[in-house]
């Protein structure tokens, strides 16, 4: 996954308990799409760390959208969170 990529959540994002208000608004049709628009490396990586957790993306979704992994919880309502790459799938 790269800058400029349109991105969708995965179901195993959807499948999270922070996550399942936007779960429902999929359900109910409407789309979710949104870019990516920053791709950085984890600075507290680990030598255990997965692959999956070596790199935060940051996403600009196209109507209203989850602030960061986490949902809409009050931090990250107002600052920019990030999402890991098995949150994300490609939209066709």
């Amino acid at each position: 996954m790269k800058v400029g990529d349109l991105v969708t959540l995965s179901s195993y994002a959807l499948k999270k308990s922070d996550l399942w208000l936007w779960k429902n608004e999929l359900e109910r049709g409407k789309p979710l799409i949104g870019l990516v628009i920053r791709a950085e490396e984890n600075p507290y990586t680990r030598p255990w760390t997965s692959k999956n957790e070596s790199v935060f993306y940051y996403i600009n979704w196209v109507q209203n959208g989850p602030a960061s992994r986490w949902g809409n919880q009050s931090y990250y309502n107002k600052h920019q969170g990030y999402f890991l790459r098995n949150d994300l799938k490609f939209v066709k």
